[in-house]
């Protein structure tokens, strides 16, 4: 692979949207293409708002590695392809339903007069997700189509710190494509 200093990625800034997910229950929200703007990425997307700076998201990955299987003849005549569970985690920081409902596995009927009930048994959410990597500019579109969300650490009130819903996703296949997700190459946003 050549040098090519254009696809080293500095994410500055960037921004998180929900949308409905390709789960075979309703209309998936469709992925944005080409040039878009990183504040308005198109219709059925919805910010999740601010993320920790302190926390980023990080992206995980679970799962076996390749076993090595081989003959008498050649002990090493093929490796196994390994289930693998691939996740992430950000940290929500606005205290809004929304963020309720992800941390907490709330439905939409949560929220009753002003007031959010949280479940006593939680129920991960579905939702199709858009992380828009913002690089100067260039920008870097993250897109899955179908991520299990549900809250995963606990809530720290520190009194020095922002309050942060932590968060982890679980990504699923879509429905549809039975793809987990596209990364799209670099774009100048719109």
């Amino acid at each position: 692979m050549a040098l090519d200093n254009t696809e080293v990625v500095v994410p500055g800034t960037g921004y998180v949207y929900l949308g409905t997910a390709d789960n075979g229950s309703g209309t998936p929200t469709a992925k944005p293409s080409g040039a878009f703007d990183p504040l308005a990425p198109g219709t059925g997307w919805a910010s999740i708002g601010h993320t920790s700076l302190e926390n980023g998201i990080e992206f995980g990955r679970d799962g076996d590695d390749p076993d090595t299987l081989g003959s008498w003849q050649n002990p090493k005549l093929r490796t196994t392809n390994p289930d693998v569970t691939y996740t992430l985690s950000l940290n929500a920081l606005q205290a809004s339903a929304e963020t309720y409902k992800l941390y907490f596995g709330a439905g939409d009927g949560a929220m009753s007069g002003g007031t959010f009930k949280i479940p006593a048994k939680p129920e991960a959410q579905a939702r199709a997700l858009l992380i828009v990597i913002v690089d100067g500019g260039q920008m870097l579109p993250l897109y899955f189509p179908n991520v299990s969300l549900l809250g995963s650490d606990a809530i720290s009130l520190d009194p020095t710190a922002l309050l942060e819903f932590p968060i982890k996703g679980t990504i699923l296949a879509g429905a549809t494509s039975g793809n987990l997700g596209d990364i799209d190459a670099f774009v100048a946003p719109a």
